[in-house]
């Protein structure tokens, strides 16, 4: 974590005596006392520009990249993407892999967010802090891309600065497949209870390929020495493909093989802007930041077409527009030595609609059930104000904060049927830091959260999803809200570093799936409130140079969870212990002259087995190899292998079983990279 009232102690070293990532372990001149993150700060080495931001995130010692792109913070619950300290509205998934180390300055990692941040996601806050271009003139990088999965992508970032003008322009765009794995299902169904059992096998190849383009303009106005106004437009648009090939085999009698294949074609455009104010007052710490961003995908146009080779088939028709629009104002006023008084205010808007219709041909129709036209629309709106205060007192600082939110919703079908719901919530937070010596600091910190149903969670209505599963939304689903409790320490001397976190979470109104067998067959589920989680755990990091040139770090989690499980079981709690872990082992060379050094890279991550109220999920583990060779000073290839384990699913429901996995295909990629 910062220190407070130091200069910024990050020494530029040479490449050789550079990692991709250090914590920094001093606050910025100018900036108010942060105590309630770590921060990391990316070197601009060529290892390090060369990854995207997902790869660098893979490589924190608190954050687990899940194998559906999930990014956890602690091991548990998805983390809210920030950049320059403004939530990100959007794909930020899609957002992340557009990033590169080029563009981002330092990560700030918060597992338990301050009153300033929205209470929105119980899996804490990872902000994204993006480099500011200095250099008068041209400068910028230019990338391509190839995969052995058959996709190439190039991206271009050009930065141009004049005087008090600085001008940046980014385009990119992605050809062919991005993603290819093979699965399994195996399937029991009853008809009734006590009733034999019919058992199927599914064996299928899923494919995701697609063309993007993508394109941004931000200009940036220093209007005097304290005071920066930026403006961003930026859009694209594409056409993604998602086909299954699926073949039914028979395990017992009655059950009749088939084969599906299963294409969906999705046509969509989206358009991004933003504008900011940043300003620093007179005193040292005061700031006044605000911003607004909007966000809109008016074309989003998904045509799933299934056909079966018993003749059958069905079409679904699926439009869903959103749009998104996030206001903020942030002060923060130093009283007095050690003393920081922080105010702000947001809103933020989502709107979303869709227009979903099912239509079904051939030999057994009534297996799909009828024909289907739904609407629906939904929008929310969030006011918050907040207020923190952060006081010193010699070795300790401690900062209390209150946020209250008004959140309001209305959701409407196509029926005169409309629910609206309006809560307001107090959400309070405190952090205390102690600095026992340079090298030792402890913490402690509490902060509420909650989590609000997506409004696609709440459409009431039921939709598709493939020959024998779909999905019905619950109207009456409850926000889940969590209280988190967090103990750390921190000891850093010379190149050593390690830390330990120990926390207590406790979640009420726990989002479950829940599945069961309709009408026609097929397994439907949808989300309900499960009941209370209790989570309780601990995280060690540690970091040090084995050797001269090699630099291992590591992290590992302890969880200890108490879990609503499906009362199929005989009990509505299960207790569950499990652990995962990550690390990154790194080889860097020698320079060549103005040449850096190659650098060598292995990470990897393990996560153990654990329990969602009907779902089973067996342990999984992954890991990259990656080697970057530089051909001269401004000019780079990587080369990275990837392996995602087998990851396995066991659902027991009503009447209902199945057990499958997922294996995705190894792939190797290289980059090629031109500094300018």
């Amino acid at each position: 974590m910062p220190v407070a009232d130091l200069p910024i102690a990050v020494v530029v070293a040479s490449s050789e005596q550079q990692s991709d990532i250090i914590e920094v372990v001093a606050s910025r001149a100018g900036e108010a006392l942060k105590i309630d993150r770590r921060t990391y700060q990316v070197r601009e080495t060529p290892h390090s520009i060369q990854k995207d931001a997902v790869q660098l995130l893979r490589g924190l010692p608190t954050v687990t990249i899940a194998p559906d792109d999930r990014i956890l913070v602690l091991g548990a619950g998805v983390a809210q993407i920030y950049v320059d300290g403004r939530p990100y509205i959007g794909d930020a998934s899609l957002y992340l892999r557009t990033l590169h180390g080029s563009d981002i300055e330092r990560i700030e990692v918060i597992t338990n967010p301050s009153a300033q941040f929205s209470s929105e996601g119980a899996g804490g806050v990872i902000n994204l802090i993006l480099r500011k271009t200095s250099t008068e003139g041209l400068s910028g990088n230019a990338s391509m891309e190839s995969s052995s999965y058959g996709h190439g992508l190039a991206d271009t970032t050009l930065n141009y600065k004049v005087g008090d003008w600085t001008y940046q322009i980014k385009a990119g765009g992605n050809i062919g497949i991005m993603t290819r794995r093979s699965y399994n299902v195996q399937r029991s169904v009853q008809s009734q209870i006590d009733s034999a059992a019919m058992v199927n096998r599914e064996r299928g190849l899923f494919t995701y390929e697609g063309t993007v383009g993508r394109l941004s303009g931000k200009a940036t106005y220093k209007l005097d020495s304290k005071t920066n106004l930026s403006a961003q437009l930026g859009g694209g648009g594409g056409h993604d493909i998602v086909t299954d090939k699926v073949r039914y085999l028979a395990l017992t009698p009655g059950f009749r093989p088939f084969y599906e294949r299963r294409r969906m074609d999705s046509f969509g455009s989206y358009l991004v802007g933003d504008f900011n104010l940043d300003h620093k007052g007179a005193k040292n710490g005061e700031a006044l930041n605000a911003s607004i961003q909007f966000y809109t995908n008016p074309e989003v146009h998904n045509v799933t077409q299934a056909r079966f080779s018993d003749a059958r088939s069905y079409r679904i028709e699926l439009d869903a527009p959103e749009r998104s629009i996030d206001a903020k104002i942030d002060w923060k006023h130093p009283m007095a030595i050690g003393q920081i008084l922080s105010l702000g205010v947001s809103w933020n808007f989502d709107e979303a609609s869709q227009n979903y219709r099912f239509t079904s041909t051939g030999e057994g129709v009534a297996s799909f059930g009828p024909d289907i036209t739904d609407v629906y629309e939904g929008r929310s709106d969030t006011f918050a104000a907040y207020i923190s205060f952060q006081q010193k007192f010699g070795a300790l600082t401690l900062a209390p904060g209150l946020r209250s939110e008004i959140n309001s919703r209305r959701i409407s079908g196509d029926d005169s049927k409309v629910i609206s719901t309006r809560r307001q919530n107090l959400f309070p937070s405190f952090h205390a830091n102690y600095k026992m010596s340079k090298a030792l600091q402890i913490g402690v910190s509490y902060s509420k959260r909650i989590d609000r149903a997506p409004l696609d969670y709440l459409r009431p209505y039921e939709t598709v999803e493939d020959v024998y599963s779909s999905f019905a939304g619950n109207p009456s689903l409850k926000d889940q809200s969590t209280d988190a409790f967090e103990a750390s320490v921190q000891f850093r001397r010379g190149k050593f570093e390690t830390s330990g976190t120990l926390y207590l979470r406790k979640t009420d109104s726990l989002w479950s799936k829940n599945y069961s067998l309709n009408a026609e067959g097929a397994s439907a589920y949808t989300y309900v409130n499960a009941g209370s989680r209790w989570s309780s755990g601990a995280q060690f990091d540690l970091a040090y140079p084995i050797l001269p040139r090699l630099k291992a770090s590591a992290s590992a989690n302890l969880f200890n969870e108490r879990t609503p499980v499906s009362p199929l079981t005989g009990q509505s709690t299960q207790k569950n212990f499990r652990y995962s872990t990550n690390g990154t082992l790194e080889w860097n060379g020698k320079d060549r002259g103005p040449v850096p050094g190659d650098v060598a890279q292995l990470q990897w991550s393990y996560n153990g087995p654990s329990r969602e109220y009907q779902v089973f999920k067996p342990d999984w583990f992954d890991f990259s190899l990656s080697y970057t060779r530089n051909i001269e000073r401004d000019l780079s290839l990587s080369a990275t292998f990837r392996y995602l384990s087998r990851t396995r699913e066991r659902l027991i429901a009503p009447l209902i079983e199945e057990i499958s996995s997922r294996q995705r295909t190894p792939e190797i990629q290289l980059k090629l990279l031109k500094t300018l």
